[in-house]
């Protein structure tokens, strides 16, 4: 699907399929009463997916194109999740609370969410980004998920 308003920011609306949404979720391994991040939420499949798995973490995302975040309210208000799906740019907000951030970004975006998070994120912070890694961490964990007859990478980071 891609909006108008998509086009407007040239930002895509790549969604993440739901069953590589919920191996995210387990990848990282989270306990279930974290403060879970999504930066670029899109339509907030992710979090839906964490707050089934986890009923008891808190689930916040931010989206930036309108078009696409009104879609995401959408979809969490029909999943009936308690999830926050915020509409702003991510660079702009404040994640030094964040247990764990869920990331599925270019990687012109990878590069700045990665000075922001050694700014920000507190010793012990997951990181979990699909497909695209961030350029000068290394991860301390990966894993290969089917997609589409081939496979991508699930990349975890720890700060």
């Amino acid at each position: 699907m891609t909006a108008l308003g998509n086009l407007a920011v040239r930002v895509p609306f790549v969604p993440t399929a739901r069953r590589i949404a919920e191996e995210m979720v387990r990848f990282a391994k989270l306990k279930g009463n974290e403060t879970v991040y999504d930066l670029g939420a899109g339509d907030g499949r992710i979090l839906i997916a964490t707050k089934r798995l986890h009923p008891h973490v808190r689930a916040i995302g931010w989206e930036f194109v309108p078009t696409v975040w009104l879609l995401g309210k959408l979809r969490i208000w029909w999943s009936g999740q308690d999830v926050s799906l915020r509409l702003g740019n991510a660079l702009s907000q404040d994640v030094r609370d964040a247990d764990c951030i869920f990331l599925y970004l270019f990687p012109e975006a990878m590069a700045l969410l990665e000075t922001k998070c050694d700014r920000e994120l507190k010793p012990g912070t997951k990181v979990l980004s699909y497909v695209f890694r961030f350029p000068n961490h290394q991860p301390f964990a990966q894993q290969e998920v089917p997609w589409m007859g081939k496979t991508r990478k699930l990349w975890l980071y720890e700060w």
